[in-house]
């Protein structure tokens, strides 16, 4: 099974030989080819690995994003991806694949396991996040709806009562410079762009005050 380029389109060839319709990948940054290559060949490990087969319609998840592969005239499952309001599918993987290298660019840059959340997780925020102001991020253990992630910003007094949670896609939508970060592990912290591991809020929870602190 091969992976070949057409422009800035990924496919496979070889897949047709085993029944299974060939898979197609399309970014718009040529920078991002070679990681449209390792998503094919990630969906066709798990076609071999699982001995499982693609349907029009199926979604997976790859990293913190939402593909969709769609059969087309042409006959192959073209990959789709969530738009960044994660309201429809869009064709191409330009937005899954900048996670992905972006993502796991930072994590290996401190030694941190690569951990996304799903993007339909809650994420606590304070006033400012949203509007743009200086952001300060820590993610604690929590339960599985929840990412994790709390951020703040200097309008936070302290005071809980003014925390907000809304779905993680909704922040990365609107400051996708942060984005990168969200694939730390629990116990890890940024601001700006420094980035450490704290042993204490990797072992609190986000429903102790310790977590609020």
């Amino acid at each position: 099974m091969q992976i070949l380029q057409h422009g800035l389109s990924s496919q496979t060839s070889g897949l047709s030989q085993r029944g299974h319709p060939e898979l197609q990948a399309w970014v718009n940054d040529a920078h991002l080819t070679v990681e449209a290559q390792k998503f094919l060949r990630f969906v066709v490990d798990y076609i071999e690995d699982e001995h499982a087969k693609i349907n029009s319609g199926e979604t997976l998840p790859y990293g913190y994003w939402l593909t969709k592969f769609e059969l087309v005239d042409d006959g192959m499952l073209h990959a789709f991806e969530y738009n960044p309001d994660a309201t429809e599918f869009v064709p191409g993987v330009t937005q899954t694949l900048t996670y992905w290298r972006d993502q796991h660019e930072l994590c290996a840059r401190f030694n941190a396991t690569f951990s996304p959340p799903r993007p339909d997780e809650m994420v606590a925020i304070s006033d400012g996040v949203m509007e743009g102001d200086a952001v300060e991020g820590v993610r604690y253990p929590s339960p599985e709806h929840m990412s994790g992630w709390w951020l703040t910003t200097d309008r936070y007094n302290g005071d809980i009562k003014t925390i907000k949670t809304t779905h993680l896609y909704h922040v990365t939508a609107k400051k996708p410079d942060l984005a990168r970060f969200i694939a730390l592990p629990y116990g890890f912290r940024f601001q700006g762009e420094d980035v450490w591991y704290d042993e204490k809020v990797a072992k609190s929870s986000a429903g102790t005050g310790t977590a609020r602190k």
